[in-house]
């Protein structure tokens, strides 16, 4: 990118329920989206139900052991099936309405009050919505032929397939938080796409990652993306340490160093020594995102007795407040008649090419 400053999107993109529609059918109904930790489906029946845009999914693990994705809508007068995630104790799904009920496998199983000779039950089983899992993480697009999944990753994120190598699917959830901030999901993403905030915003952050005193995302002497620690550390907590073991597959590199990725559209995948944070964001209008946020730790620190994430999860909600708190503060601005486009600056070149990907998603939809 160039040292001249760039537009940033125009105010409506940021405040318009018209443009808003226009995101969830241009972008979060035609791209894969981040919904969850596939141990949280851990047995038969067990399910995730998920927003993705404006549609309902249900997330399942079916008898074989399969992941399954259907809209969470009953075919008979379209009541939503299912209200929360939880186990399904391995059984049928069933409508609360009228009864109707679908195997794990999506088939019309039983029809209560309406006798078999009055309809094909073949021919209403649920709809299917595609869902694949990488390195234990599950995704779902409603796009009616999605590419694979791990060609999606390589396009939407340099960093995150290399992430691989830390075989994320062995680690263990060990907390689940929600939160709600009142601003818009692009200015959620631009805000964590760039660091110049950083030292006004975050003084207690920039002490375990000098890199973002300097108003800096990425060390151009590094080739993975990542940035360095403070000297001692190697946790995302205050003083940069935590009861808790380092990540096994972790090279000492690794282990000193905060890595980080986004991936388009909804998912901010965050790395320390001790920890991977999950943030997946849900869009819920112009001016509200819900995050469901997933903290992940080495198997033998979750199994244990005396397991307290607190030092990493505390920290956590603390940038994330801080994080909020400007981005209702920018909503509150580019809400203004008097806002037309703001500008980027070089060091915003990773929001920049944001905006690029998410213009080219409404043109396309368009």
């Amino acid at each position: 990118m160039s040292t001249a400053m760039k537009p940033t999107l125009r105010g409506e993109e940021y405040r318009s329920p018209a443009i808003y529609d226009a995101d969830l059918e241009g972008v979060f109904h035609r791209r894969w989206c981040y919904v969850g930790r596939s141990e949280r489906l851990a047995h038969v029946g067990d399910r995730l139900v998920v927003d993705v845009g404006a549609e309902s999914v249900l997330v399942l693990r079916n008898r074989d052991g399969d992941l399954q994705a259907y809209y969470n809508v009953c075919r008979h007068r379209g009541s939503q099936l299912c209200d929360a995630s939880g186990s399904g104790f391995g059984a049928a799904i069933t409508c609360p309405y009228h009864a109707w009920s679908y195997s794990l496998d999506g088939e019309l199983v039983a029809t209560p009050n309406v006798a078999k000779e009055e309809l094909d039950r073949m021919a209403f089983p649920l709809h299917r919505v595609a869902v694949e899992s990488w390195q234990g993480m599950l995704f779902v697009s409603l796009a009616n032929d999605p590419p694979p999944l791990v060609d999606w990753l390589a396009e939407s994120s340099d960093e995150i397939l290399s992430f691989e190598r830390l075989q994320l699917d062995r680690l263990r959830l060990g907390r689940l938080e929600t939160s709600t901030v009142a601003a818009n999901w692009k200015i959620l993403v631009e805000n964590y796409a760039e660091c110049l905030h950083c030292p006004q915003v975050h003084p207690e952050l920039v002490e375990i990652i000098p890199l973002h005193q300097q108003g800096d995302v990425i060390d151009e002497g590094r080739d993975d993306g990542g940035a360095w620690l403070a000297e001692g550390a190697n946790s995302f907590t205050a003083d940069g340490t935590a009861p808790l073991p380092v990540i096994a597959t972790m090279t000492p590199g690794d282990e000193r160093s905060y890595l980080s990725a986004f991936v388009y559209p909804n998912l901010f995948v965050d790395i320390t020594g001790t920890s991977v944070i999950l943030t997946r964001l849900i869009p819920r209008g112009p001016a509200r995102t819900d995050y469901e946020i997933e903290y992940l730790f080495e198997p033998s620190a979750v199994e244990s007795d005396d397991f307290d994430p607190s030092a990493v999860c505390d920290f956590s909600n603390l940038v994330m407040a801080q994080d909020n708190a400007v981005c209702e503060r920018t909503q509150r601005g580019v809400s203004s008649r008097s806002f037309d486009r703001g500008m980027f600056a070089a060091r915003d070149s990773l929001c920049w090419d944001f905006t690029q990907q998410y213009l080219a998603d409404l043109a396309a939809e368009s």
